[in-house]
């Protein structure tokens, strides 16, 4: 393993400070950020703002961004409520293009190492394709995120 050093990270969007803490345990400088206060335990670690907000006044401080932006109005999932009666639902769709550029900003943030949390998005927001899908039971879970049952 390559020795990278002692990183500053920022895991936006989480209030359970799970991902926080394995930083912590790693030896990096690590805290969580999110609009709730933590539940993790460690509100030294913990910022209780607007990450963006935050971002703002730290520029050019962090070395990698983990970002886990609610998905409620984004993902394909979600359609049905997006077009019920098969009419577009104006009010979901301008709360879904704000949820669209709230994750642009955190993907396009000045930070060196970027992740951002993408969920299987409706075509009509247009979000970048994901580079990676990650599954529940690559990491022990007997789950998986699409239709297809985990095979362990």
């Amino acid at each position: 393993m390559i020795n990278m050093g002692k990183m500053r990270v920022l895991i936006a969007c989480e209030e359970s400070q799970e991902v926080c803490k394995a930083f912590r345990k790693l030896g990096h400088y690590a805290w969580s950020c999110d609009t709730l206060p933590c539940s993790g335990g460690h509100p030294e670690w913990h910022f209780q703002r607007d990450v963006l907000e935050l971002l703002e006044h730290t520029s050019g401080f962090w070395d990698l961004i983990i970002a886990h932006p609610p998905c409620t109005y984004l993902t394909n999932a979600a359609a049905r409520h997006l077009y019920p009666k098969k009419v577009l639902n104006q009010e979901r769709y301008k709360k879904g293009m704000k949820a669209k550029e709230f994750f642009m900003k955190l993907l396009n943030a000045n930070i060196p190492k970027i992740v951002v949390e993408n969920p299987n998005p409706s075509k009509i927001f247009g979000l970048p394709k994901h580079t990676q899908v990650i599954q529940p039971y690559q990491h022990g879970h007997p789950f998986s995120k699409s239709q297809k049952k985990a095979n362990i």
